[in-house]
């Protein structure tokens, strides 16, 4: 029972709650609650806070898309996309790899066949007439030589010996036909099943798993090492270049701005001079690199012709050709140190490739450039990595 003072204030308090009920909107509930919570002196116990974040990091939510992968239908456009890859992409491209390790095996017999001093001559001819062609690839050779020492050939050496290994397993694997229905195993399964079998018989190829990760780190931090060189080795042209490019920025903006602002319209006008320096700075780049091509293929064409002016002369000296030559020529006995004849070859060969390099703008011509494609992409990619 209530006594009359507090039923008075109970029926206040009720009359006060359900005015503001009315007024609150339907939809706010809780807030409607806390509330008639506060007027009649009790209080509700507080609700954990729905968290409106992320819980999951980019990398558990990456391998949570991977694992739905495994569930997508076999119809699935991606799915058929892969399987689409691997039987009409995939091998042509391995026809290809095979013939170019191919050819590599070949020329890789011939460097152990011939001779010290003929393979010199062979170089400083390929430096004379493709210095300038492969200037990154050439300085990357002689910071991985300079790096890597001897060890890097010993890790290479187990890195092909795996990867031999690794690809014999597979081509025997494609034979396999287990049911005896005259068609190979591979050919019946699915992308996922394909891809887990194969990783499965590479695997197991690997004899030396240890060694073969070791080798693959210490690789690692050599071409790090030989990127961070080149970036140095190349920084002053590209610097050379951008700062070219920023003092040509405003007169250039002045040129063009008016035009191009024109063609934009007042809503896109603040970035006309954006574009207009980050065109110039590309170009700036391109003609960097250009440039650098000119100095390597005089540098590498002086280099080259050296090469082969010593090669020469040392197979020369062996067989006893110099000493049928007039004393005119050469002096006898024959001493190095007191004759020009390697100069008078290795300058002549060197303006003869320099001029071949920029006369077919340090391109190559049918067949070189199938026989020399591995390079090139070789090339490209470390421009990529230097120059960006």
């Amino acid at each position: 029972s209530l006594s009359s003072d507090d039923a008075s204030a109970h029926v206040r308090v009720s009359r006060r709650t359900g005015a503001l009920a009315s007024m609150a909107p339907a939809d706010d509930a809780e807030a409607q609650q806390s509330l008639m919570g506060n007027l009649t002196g009790k209080k509700e116990e507080p609700k954990p806070a729905l968290s409106r974040g992320r819980t999951k990091g980019d990398f558990q939510r990456a391998m949570d898309y991977v694992r739905n992968l495994k569930d997508l239908p076999e119809d699935d456009p991606v799915k058929q996309g892969i399987r689409c890859f691997l039987k009409w992409g995939v091998k042509p491209l391995i026809l290809i790899c095979m013939f170019y390790i191919w050819l590599g095996k070949q020329l890789y017999k011939v460097y152990l066949i011939l001779p010290k001093n003929l393979l010199q001559m062979i170089f400083g001819v390929g430096l004379c007439f493709f210095g300038g062609v492969y200037f990154t690839a050439i300085a990357a050779v002689e910071a991985a030589l300079l790096l890597g020492g001897v060890d890097m050939w010993n890790h290479l050496t187990t890195c092909w010996n795996e990867g031999s290994l690794v690809a014999a397993a597979s081509m025997e694997d494609d034979k396999v036909d287990a049911n005896k229905d005259s068609v190979p195993d591979v050919q019946q399964m699915s992308t996922n099943e394909l891809i887990n079998h194969k990783a499965l018989v590479a695997l197991k190829a690997v004899k030396d798993p240890m060694r073969l990760q070791q080798a693959l780190v210490a690789l690692g931090n050599v071409y790090l090492a030989v990127i961070a060189t080149l970036k140095f080795q190349f920084a002053k042209t590209v610097a050379v270049a951008l700062g070219i490019a920023q003092m040509l920025s405003l007169p250039v903006c002045r040129w063009f701005g008016p035009f191009l602002a024109a063609i934009m319209g007042p809503d896109l006008n603040h970035w006309v001079h954006v574009i207009i320096d980050t065109t110039i700075k590309i170009i700036a780049v391109v003609v960097a690199s250009y440039i650098q091509a000119f100095i390597s293929a005089f540098y590498s064409g002086l280099r080259g012709g050296k090469l082969f002016a010593e090669g020469f002369f040392n197979i020369a000296a062996e067989r006893g050709w110099l000493e049928k030559l007039p004393d005119r020529l050469v002096s006898k006995p024959f001493d190095p140190d007191q004759s020009y004849l390697d100069e008078a070859i290795a300058y002549p060969l060197a303006a003869a490739g320099y001029y071949v390099q920029v006369t077919h703008g340090f391109g190559l011509d049918f067949p070189l450039n199938l026989i020399l494609l591995p390079c090139t992409i070789v090339e490209w990619f470390l421009r990529f990595q230097v120059f960006t």
